[in-house]
């Protein structure tokens, strides 16, 4: 027999207007055993046990309501139920939790740190000190502008000797004073923290933040390199200590410990171009432009070729005859291809070297310039009278192209015109031919075999890199450095001779490796020089000044090949960067396995850089490619299956992971991955 609700309800509101409580209840007992999710019938039961003084029963019917209605989201309605239930049991801390939390959420926190100090007094009384700790530090958590809780909390934590407990509480009531402009009393806060552990960063930042407002950097500064001393590797210190000097403007401290930060990671590398504005602040544009010129390839190299040039122009501005500005300025203008401003860029360059009697920079500068302008006589006129003055001649071994390399200039490249790959230096123009280079002199010719290479592109760019931050380590004394990173050079691509000249520069000794001899023919020929003997396109081609002439397939192997060279370098956003211009000059559908390895790279870039959505994206590109082997989809499923688990859809982990599991079930460890997956919950 099915039960009649509607007749069971009237039952129960006519014994209820009769006055017959137990009655009353009955019925309405029927209906919530036949029907538990009516929530009002229940509550008015709870009611109704109350009225009749059945307080437990009361308390059970209320208790189901207010955890109903706090599942479903129904906040007040949540805390009226809780509120009846106090009227009945006063010191329930089971309601009290609930009403604290309720009044927390929905931002009523008079009424929340009510109900939280009635635990904590509950708890402290019955010896549970650890519990009212935990509902003190929820009171201090309502009350952003109460130090002297904070204070409290973390004076007893330390009397439970919960140290870790403690540290946040005093970082936080460092915080809370520093808000409120007391910075002396922060301090003395954050003190008792930093005797608890001298190294805890909420405590170190709060100190340093404190000490920077009442105008002590310098005794911040002192603090973290006192640190240093015993963790002189700890990147944390090393960053706070950067953002220190930096805010005070002692650029000195600030380059010390950015060379720090560089040894153990080199992607920090731009940490130096913060530097540069201290440095024109308080108008060094020496300083400036030797850290412009450790950063300018990275910068070029990674984009922001832009920001390089904004740099040069206001060293510039500071002082347009400034020899390390104009070097960067032709390099740069090297680097853009722009014929016009590389050649006003020497030649400004030239200007200001004779006038500061510099004659490696006015004879590099006249090593091009009679290049660039074969007609202008005064170049070649000037070059003359200076080798004839300091006795250059092409056996030299003093020549400004190590020195213009371990500056920075590498952009001209070892085939610079004028300049042997020995590294003599030769006047004249420049005819490349099918046997090597040929430079046409005033009185010879002079024909050397190019130098060949057995590193790849991605190795060369390497060294120079390393060579560059290598010279970066001598001038600033840091020689221990610069001889530990040379050691892992010559360890890694065997000893060259560039390693040899920066090895002399710091006089360590090694064995020099053998020379490549070049085959020289001297002809004597009239003292006329020669014009016509190339192009200008010749000449666009032999500095990098060409324009439209690069094809895509060069296009392509240079962002690939440098996309390589980031990656191997732990550089993942400039890689991503390469390794996408690379791919937007191929097709899918090339016939070639271009866009297949620039899309897998990619997809591991990214997920390297903690981007697992993109990965999947470019994965999914590269499956999408014609004619790739079994092989090649195993391995795209499982980078696929990694980057789901990865962004958290563990369905999707699981389906990959299964179809390479189905084809081949020793693939890595694919086996492993999905017992693991399967035995998880998700």
């Amino acid at each position: 027999m099915s039960f009649d609700k509607a007749k069971a309800m009237r039952n129960a509101e006519r014994f209820v207007a009769q006055g017959k409580l137990r009655a009353a209840i009955a019925e309405y007992r029927s209906v919530v055993d036949n029907d538990p999710r009516d929530i009002a019938t229940l509550n008015m039961l709870g009611d109704l046990y109350a009225k009749n003084a059945e307080k437990k029963e009361a308390v059970a019917c209320y208790l189901q309501v207010a955890d109903h209605y706090n599942t479903q989201g129904f906040s007040q309605k949540a805390i009226a139920i809780y509120n009846k239930i106090t009227r009945i049991q006063p010191d329930s801390i089971e309601v009290s939790a609930k009403l604290a939390e309720l009044h927390k959420n929905k931002g009523s926190l008079a009424e929340a740190r009510s109900h939280y100090t009635t635990l904590a007094e509950h708890y402290q009384k019955n010896g549970r000190r650890l519990e009212a700790l935990a509902m003190y530090k929820q009171i201090a958590l309502l009350d952003p502008n109460n130090t002297e809780v904070c204070m409290n909390l973390a004076d007893s934590y330390i009397r439970e000797n919960q140290k870790d407990e403690a540290l946040e509480a005093y970082a936080e009531a460092g915080a809370r004073f520093s808000r409120q402009g007391k910075n002396e009393e922060a301090i003395r806060a954050l003190m008792k923290g930093f005797d608890l552990k001298s190294t805890d960063l909420r405590i170190l930042n709060g100190l340093v933040k404190a000490q920077t407002a009442l105008g002590r950097a310098q005794k911040a500064s002192a603090l973290l390199e006192e640190i240093l001393e015993n963790e002189p590797y700890n990147r944390d210190v090393l960053y706070l200590l950067i953002e220190c000097c930096i805010d005070s403007q002692n650029a000195a401290g600030a380059e010390r410990a950015v060379v720090k930060l560089v040894e153990i990671e080199p992607a920090n590398y731009p940490k130096f171009l913060d530097l540069i504005r201290i440095y024109l602040n308080v108008n060094d544009p020496e300083s400036a432009a030797r850290i412009l010129t450790m950063s300018a390839e990275y910068m070029l190299a990674g984009g922001q070729s832009d920001e390089c040039g904004k740099w040069i122009n206001e060293i510039l501005e500071r002082d347009p005859a400034h020899l390390g500005g104009l070097r960067l300025l032709v390099r740069y203008n090297s680097w853009l291809k722009d014929e016009n401003g590389f050649r006003l860029s020497l030649e400004r360059l030239y200007s200001s070297a004779s006038s500061k009697q510099s004659i490696d920079d006015e004879r590099f500068a006249l090593n091009h310039l009679v290049v660039l302008r074969p007609h202008e006589t005064r170049f070649r006129d000037r070059l003359n009278e200076i080798n004839e003055q300091f006795g250059f001649e092409e056996g030299d071994t003093e020549t400004t192209a190590t020195e213009f390399l371990s500056e920075g200039l590498s952009a001209f490249g070892p085939d610079d015109p004028g300049e042997h790959s020995n590294g003599e230096v030769v006047e004249g123009t420049v005819i490349e031919t099918s046997s090597g280079f040929e430079f046409h002199r005033e009185t010879e010719t002079v024909e050397l075999m190019p130098e060949p290479s057995d590193l790849s592109h991605a190795d060369q760019l390497k060294i120079q890199k390393e060579l560059e931050s290598i010279d970066f380590y001598i001038e600033n004394d840091y020689n221990d450095l610069a001889e530990k990173a040379l050691s892992e050079l010559a360890a890694e691509f065997g000893d060259r001779e560039e390693f040899a000249v920066l090895r002399r520069r710091i006089g360590a000794e090694f064995d020099e490796p053998a020379k490549i001899s070049a085959s020289v023919v001297v002809e004597q020929a009239t003292p006329e020089v020669t014009a016509s003997t190339i192009g200008i396109d010749q000449i666009r081609s032999e500095f990098g000044l060409e324009t439209a002439e690069d094809t895509s397939d060069e296009d392509y192997e240079t962002h690939y090949h440098m996309g390589v060279a980031y990656q191997e370098m732990g550089l993942m956003e400039e890689a991503i960067r390469e390794y996408q211009e690379a791919v937007s000059r191929v097709e899918m559908h090339d016939g070639t396995r271009r866009f297949f390895s620039c899309a897998n790279l990619l997809g591991h870039c990214f997920l390297l850089n903690d981007q697992p959505k993109h990965a999947i994206k470019w994965f999914e590109r590269a499956l999408e490619t014609p004619d790739i082997s079994t092989e090649e989809h195993h391995g795209l499923w499982y980078e696929l299956a990694t980057a789901h688990e990865a962004a958290g859809d563990d369905s999707e982990a699981i389906r990959y992971f299964e179809q390479v599991y189905a084809e081949d079930v020793d693939f890595r460890d694919v086996a492993e991955r999905v017992r693991n997956l399967v035995a998880s919950p998700h």
